[in-house]
């Protein structure tokens, strides 16, 4: 036989369903809860105790009550059943009676606003309660969307009496909702919640620096050291010899001067940042990345668009050499080794033992110096 905090308990695993219920129309109540017989074996006036107790109780149930003959104890008025005879009663036992009323309100203002939100509400209603604050927003978001399925515009421009940094603090909600607003009208293929919603989004930028000022010059560039949106880059109509990508801006930033050569900052991105860069595909590219998996992933990612990579201090020599300031990684499951040669393979292979990572930056700079120089002969 239950106790009535075990009833509580479980009165409290059917709000979800009860929720859901009520948006459907679906009256589930009188609701019963599982309750048990007391036991023919138990003690009687433990017995006694737990039946007042739960006389007692100040949960708003209804209490079914039988008289049992008992060999043990004789003929005895003894609980059967526990029932909430009302949704608003299961509700106040439960303390949610307020978080009740502001679910039917949250309910019906979506309902009136964004119809289309429906096939959304009948799955995911029981998750309304904890959007309640921000629940006028969210629906708000959703109608305007509805009726401007390619805003054209920033998300901080979407026109809404909200924060304007609203849609980005709760594009996780607001992603799984639109998907069900707008289905075929969202471009469901995209990854990024601006693609996916037809909102405008600024372009990744590129950082790169001239290690030969007379480079610099001749291509008649005015900065050293700049960022550029990254189509802006890749449509460059440059001659450039040589080419070194690294991953970490203290690198980045002190690459020796090197003639002929331009330093590229990859800042874990280079794979993705690099590969439309047709004027790069006669240039020498060294690419020196953190000696992890993600680090061999970009490397193979890089030289299935450029054959000619070579990577720089990621070899099986140099990480026996600096292993021992490696320090312990992550695995990397979207990283592909296809592209890479046999002694990063045997490399890597080690890498993934533990997993370890070994930054770039932690190799002494005098030693890596000398490294990125001899790169280039």
């Amino acid at each position: 036989m239950l106790k009535p905090d075990e009833i509580l308990n479980l009165a409290h695993r059917r709000w979800h369903a009860v929720l859901r219920a009520e948006v459907v129309g679906r009256n589930l109540f009188p609701l019963r809860i599982p309750f048990g017989r007391p036991r023919p074996t138990a003690d009687f006036a433990l017995l006694r105790s737990e039946i007042e107790c739960l006389s007692a109780s100040p949960l708003r149930s209804h209490i079914g009550w039988e008289e049992v003959d008992t060999r043990r104890w004789g003929r005895q008025r003894l609980p059967v059943r526990v029932a909430f005879d009302t949704i608003e009663e299961f509700a106040q036992s439960l303390g949610r009676l307020s978080e009740l009323a502001s679910f039917r309100a949250a309910l019906e203002e979506a309902r009136q606003r964004c119809p289309a939100l429906e096939p959304w509400l009948v799955e995911k209603a029981h998750r309304i309660p904890d959007y309640l604050p921000i629940w006028p927003g969210l629906v708000a978001v959703c109608a305007y969307f509805d009726t401007h399925p390619r805003p054209g515009c920033y998300a901080r421009q979407v026109p809404v009496l909200l924060s304007t940094k609203f849609i980005e603090e709760h594009e996780g909600i607001l992603r799984e909702m639109l998907d069900v607003v707008l289905g075929d009208r969202a471009n469901i293929a995209a990854e990024s919640f601006a693609d996916r919603f037809h909102l405008l989004v600024d372009p990744s930028q590129i950082r790169f620096r001239f290690l030969d000022l007379t480079l610099c010059a001749s291509l008649n560039w005015p900065v050293r050291d700049c960022s550029v949106p990254v189509p802006s880059f890749a449509n460059l109509r440059w001659s450039i010899p040589r080419v070194i990508i690294v991953e970490n801006r203290d690198v980045f930033m002190c690459l020796p001067d090197i003639p002929r050569t331009l330093a590229v900052f990859g800042s874990g991105k280079a794979a993705a940042l690099i590969p439309d860069c047709d004027w790069m595909k006669n240039t020498e590219i060294v690419y020196w990345g953190d000696c992890d998996e993600a680090g061999y992933g970009i490397l193979s990612s890089l030289r299935c668009r450029f054959p000619q990579v070579r990577s720089l201090l990621m070899d099986q020599a140099s990480w026996s050499r600096w292993k021992h300031l490696a320090i312990p990684g992550k695995r990397d499951s979207t990283a592909t080794t296809l592209h890479l040669t046999q002694v990063e393979k045997a490399a890597l292979q080690e890498i993934q033992v533990g997993p370890w990572m070994l930054e770039q930056e932690k190799i002494p700079a005098d030693e890596a110096e000398r490294a990125v120089i001899a790169a280039f002969g």
